[in-house]
């Protein structure tokens, strides 16, 4: 009787060990890891200097714009009496981008 105790719990403890080696190497061939979404193996494509250099432009330009917009709605409030906690932050964050924009469309 233990003998055939012994033996069926190493069948059911090997079965399943083994169920998943075959599984790993599958997912390892096919390049799946998580949630069967295939693994992208290639790098995304580059873009060229200029269309990243475009595109960082137009990316601060966006931000410089939300804080100029910002910074109206602070000074308004400044102007009742109200000084916003944010204020010289977002102004040293403007000069910032400002100087960034600056030379990115120098170059």
């Amino acid at each position: 009787m233990p003998t055939r105790l012994v033996f069926v719990l190493l069948v059911v403890l090997t079965v399943p060990a083994l169920t998943q080696q075959s599984t790993l190497a599958w997912r390892a061939s096919q390049k799946v890891w998580s949630r069967g979404q295939p693994m992208r193996a290639d790098s995304p494509p580059e873009l060229d200097p200029r269309a990243a250099n475009l595109q960082a432009i137009h990316h601060d330009a966006e931000e410089l714009t939300k804080l100029s917009a910002s910074l109206q709605a602070n000074l308004q409030q400044l102007q009742k009496g109200l000084l916003a906690k944010d204020l010289a932050q977002n102004l040293k964050k403007v000069e910032k981008l400002s100087k960034k924009l600056r030379e990115e469309v120098a170059q």
